[in-house]
């Protein structure tokens, strides 16, 4: 019944011949069902409007390659029921089974290459010439994705991650945030689509905040409407893959039918085959006519021709009438062809080559530009001749390489920039914070070492880098074990238990550790300073030695009968005369680099002088030395010198930053100090024979980082280095002190004059690079650090950052500028105080003087005549010489009670520096004092004022 049925099939096909239909069967993958429905309706609509005398009938069946055989029994009933004059194959891979089949029945066969093969080809020949490693590849659709998969099985020259920015559902999210999320970043980036599609596309990318770097960008043109595209300004530099209408319009037959709106690559394809087709059938001798096929839909070898003879040898073969076709300019056959095995026949090769047609077109690669539109053009990708990329220019320039870095901050390597009053940060146009520092630096000058671009990177959690209880690590460790980050450039230091999963490269800062920074101690500034070299007895001691000093000259100078003033004839010269007021002089004055001045004559005034000479050269040797080394001690004066000190000590608190490496120092240190003292605990009360040999007095492992450790919690850790050196900043006495890292205090010395360093610096350590284990960035960055070793610019960097010509703007201490005016001031107030007190001395003697001088002239107003004088003294009248002059005689009495005495200064009295006579004349009258010679000083005084008034 079923013979009969196809012989009926076959007698209608026979019979209908001059209709000339040609049955073509498609080959396709479920993902192409959509768009080749809707490209078929609108090619058949066009064949039809050709009103061609040969028609076409097709039947399209989507293989679903499962095991269960249902794909055979499928296209078993469309050559049993329908049968196929050819089949053309748009699948991405081959179905051997049905191939094997179309030959043994001698059916024609057509495969179609991919619709992206071409692009995939020219993007991936022209990221050769870039060199490029890590692309993150995005499609419009989940057919494109697929077939950007079958192409891995030629392969890609770089390492892709495809992406489908269709699919919504991915647990994952979109192709936006899985971009965000990849790690390693992709150095490029590149979108394929039509016109219509790459807006929507670059849409979400730069909504999704992932465009950066323009130049990694690239967008690949599936249809010639690139000029859609509506983003051309936002994505200057960027790199563009268009196709040329014109021409592609130009390889077609008929450029109206083919060129019109609704333009698509696989709709030009299938309508150029289908016509080449048609146009081979036609001027083939035969027909070629459908074959029909009975098959039990399990295997090939049931399979039996449905005519009812055999083919005779001298016919042509089926299929033959393929050798009319004459493709169209617009197709040609793929470069690239694949190979399947062949198991149709013993002997034959083991791979059967079958060659696939292709769209032929030429794709121009550029970048967008507003300044040179026609400029733009880099490379010419051209499917003819295998395929080959045509450089426009000399070369393509890779892009800069693009890498994640790792840091935290730490002060000097890398900080965020604040605001120096308010302390906010400070961030730049995009509103991201602003990094500095050493590492900043490096990563700069390493970037332009290396030609690469970078993104700087903070931890989320912790801060360099420790591991917890699960042995997950956190902070800028963690971030390079989990991938986040490609390299880590920070204040990291090379722990045994780092390298475990990580890898260091030579160290960038070779040696530091931890050291101890407080304030300055503010000394108490006092104008007196100097007095507090001595007690406050021993200056009152001084001061009665010089009063009694003093009375006793005077005294000795009274009575020792061999005194200037008790033996005149032994000193017939003028003699200083030891009074009161003279003694306390000489006492005085004797303290002075000039001397007391003349000494007592008396042997027994000399002696006492002598030991009070020696007195005072004895005191004064002794004030002068322990001036010296008073001030040089409280100049050299530093609270603790060590880190052994300031354990041993209680006047002053310190701290660390919390769960710092220094906080974890101290921790380990505690712990091994414990461990030690248990096991020579264990050791000793554990010996038998020897225990004589641990009969020791001291324990011979210091507890000091114990000690240290409880004080730190005592004072409790703070949570920042800022923090701790604000904390030693506010006390002025010296009592506080921070012990962190040694770079990191000698930078903030630089800016702080208020701090200073003390102690050795103590568990050194390098500071290094470090990358992901295995990562071949190792070499290439290894060899960048050592040659920047060799010119100097970590050097440079520590010049910089640690720049010492800042203290010079500090005020300078008393140790580098000596004793200051605040502590000797008061030496310059004593001598202000005896000026002011000599002038004042000097206004009252001038008072005084102008006081006694009135009084005198009162009384010479009251002296008569001589000639009265004498009448009414019985006295002989004057000579005439006396008269001419003008001479005045002054009674002796009134000379008397004028009481004329000398100023308070005067010391000796001479007279005119001769010796004073023994009578005195005035005028011509002469007269002798009633008690024979009296006081010199007085004598010579009213000498001067005679002679004022003569």
């Amino acid at each position: 019944m079923v013979r009969l049925v196809q012989l009926v099939l076959l007698l209608l096909t026979v019979g209908c011949y001059s209709q000339e239909l040609l049955k073509i069967t498609f080959w396709i993958e479920p993902l192409q069902r959509a768009e080749f429905d809707a490209d078929m309706v609108v090619v058949l609509k066009e064949l039809d409007g050709l009103r061609l005398d040969i028609k076409v009938s097709d039947v399209s069946m989507a293989l679903t390659r499962s095991e269960d055989g249902k794909d055979m029994q499928r296209f078993c009933e469309i050559l049993g029921s329908e049968g196929s004059t050819i089949v053309i194959d748009l699948t991405y891979s081959h179905w051997p089974e049905g191939y094997k089949l179309l030959r043994a029945q001698g059916i024609a066969y057509v495969r179609l290459e991919r619709m992206l093969r071409p692009f995939l080809d020219m993007f991936g020949a022209f990221m050769r010439q870039k060199r490029a490693n890590n692309v993150a590849m995005v499609f419009q659709n989940a057919r494109d994705a697929e077939e950007a998969m079958q192409q891995m099985i030629i392969g890609y020259p770089f390492r892709t991650l495809i992406l489908d920015a269709s699919a919504s559902d991915n647990p994952r999210g979109d192709f936006v945030q899985r971009i965000k999320a990849l790690r390693p970043t992709p150095n490029y980036v590149a979108m394929f689509a039509r016109g219509a599609a790459m807006n929507s596309l670059f849409d979400k990318a730069q909504k999704g905040g992932i465009f950066e770097r323009p130049t990694e960008w690239h967008f690949i043109f599936l249809d010639t409407r690139d000029r859609v595209f509506k983003y051309k300004r936002q994505v200057e530099l960027a790199n563009r893959f268009t196709l040329n209408a014109r021409a592609i319009c130009r390889s077609m037959p008929m450029p109206d039918l083919y060129c019109g709106s609704g333009f698509t690559l696989q709709r030009a394809m299938l309508l150029n085959v289908l016509r080449s087709l048609i146009n081979a059938a036609q001027v083939s001798p035969e027909m070629p006519l459908p074959i029909y096929v009975e098959c039990n839909g399990t295997s090939s070898e049931s399979t039996e021709l449905a005519t009812a003879e055999p083919v005779a040898e001298t016919e042509t073969a089926p299929g033959a009438w393929l050798e009319w076709v004459h493709w169209s300019n617009f197709l040609t056959f793929a470069a690239g062809v694949e190979r399947y095995p062949d198991e149709l026949e013993a002997g034959q090769p083991t791979a059967v080559v079958l060659p696939a047609l292709t769209f032929a077109v030429n794709i121009s690669a550029g970048y967008y530009s507003s300044e040179h539109e026609a400029k733009t053009d880099l490379a010419v990708w051209s499917t003819l001749g295998g395929g080959t990329l045509r450089l426009l220019n000399e070369t393509v320039s890779p892009a800069r390489r693009f890498f994640r870095i790792g840091t935290a901050e730490s002060v000097p390597w890398s900080y965020l920039r604040r605001n120096e009053r308010t302390g906010e940060l400070l961030r730049d146009r995009k509103g991201e914070p602003i990094w500095e520092g050493y590492c900043i630096d490096f990563m700069h000058r390493l970037s332009q070492k290396l030609n690469f671009e970078y993104e700087i990177v903070a931890p989320q959690t912790g801060h360099m880098g420790e591991v917890n209880a699960d042995n997950e690590w956190d902070g800028v460790v963690g971030d390079l074990v989990r991938g986040e980050t490609d390299i880590a450039i920070a204040a990291l230091k090379m722990y045994s238990e780092r390298e475990e999963v990580i890898d260091f490269l030579p160290p960038y800062y070779e040696q530091t550790g931890i050291s101890i920074v407080i304030r300055k101690p503010v000394r108490k500034t006092s104008l007196f300073k100097f007095m507090t070299v001595l007690r406050l007895e021993v200056w009152l001691s001084i001061v009665a030695a010089l009063v009694g000093t003093a009375f006793m000259i005077w005294f000795m100078d009274k009575y020792s009968p061999y005194s200037s003033r008790n033996n005149r004839a032994a000193y017939p010269y003028a003699c200083r005369e030891f009074t009161l007021r003279e003694s306390f002089w000489f006492a005085l004055t004797s303290f002075t680099p000039q001397g007391g001045g003349e000494a007592p004559k008396a042997i027994s005034g000399r002696m006492l002088v002598a030991a009070y000479w020696l007195f005072v050269v004895l005191m004064l040797a002794t004030f002068t030395a322990n001036l010296a080394a008073f001030l040089t001690v409280e100049r050299m004066q530093t609270p603790v010198q060590s880190l052994e000190q300031l354990a041993r000590q209680s006047r002053i608190n310190y701290t660390v930053v919390m769960e710092s490496d220094t906080h974890q120092y101290f921790i380990n240190m505690k712990f091994a100090e414990d461990t030690l003292y248990r096991m020579w605990k264990e050791l000793a009360l554990n010996a038998s024979n020897d225990f004589k040999k641990f009969r020791i007095w001291d324990y011979p492992i210091k507890e000091q980082y114990g000690h240290i450790l409880l004080a730190i919690n005592s004072s409790g850790p703070v949570k920042d280095a800022r923090e701790g050196f604000a904390k030693v900043d506010a006390h002025d006495n010296a009592d506080y002190a921070f012990i962190h890292d040694a770079a990191e205090i000698k930078y903030e010395i630089t800016r702080n004059c208020n701090l200073t360093e003390v102690g050795e610096v103590f568990a050194e350590q390098p500071y290094a690079v470090a990358v992901q284990q295995g990562s071949h960035l190792g070499d290439e960055l290894s060899y960048a650090i050592l040659e920047l070793q060799k010119d100097r610019f970590f050097e440079e960097l520590k010049t910089k950052y640690w720049n010492q010509s800042n203290l010079r703007n500090c005020p300078l201490s008393e140790d580098q500028e000596g004793i200051t005016l605040e502590s000797l001031g008061g030496v310059f107030i004593a001598t202000l105080f005896g000026l002011v007190l000599a002038m004042i001395t000097l206004g009252l003697e001038v008072v005084y003087f102008k006081k006694r001088h009135e009084t005198l002239e009162a009384s010479i107003t009251q002296v008569k005549p001589i000639e009265a004088a004498n009448t009414d003294t019985g006295t002989a009248p004057p000579t005439a010489a006396s008269q001419k002059k003008g001479a005045w005689h002054i009674p002796l009495d009134k000379l008397r009670s004028a009481k004329i005495s000398p100023p308070p200064s005067f010391e000796v009295a001479t007279f005119r520096g001769k010796k004073v006579p023994s009578k005195v004349t005035l005028g011509d009258g002469k007269f002798k004092p009633r008690h024979g010679l009296q006081s010199r000083r007085n004598l010579g005084a009213l000498d001067a004022q005679m002679g004022y008034m003569e």
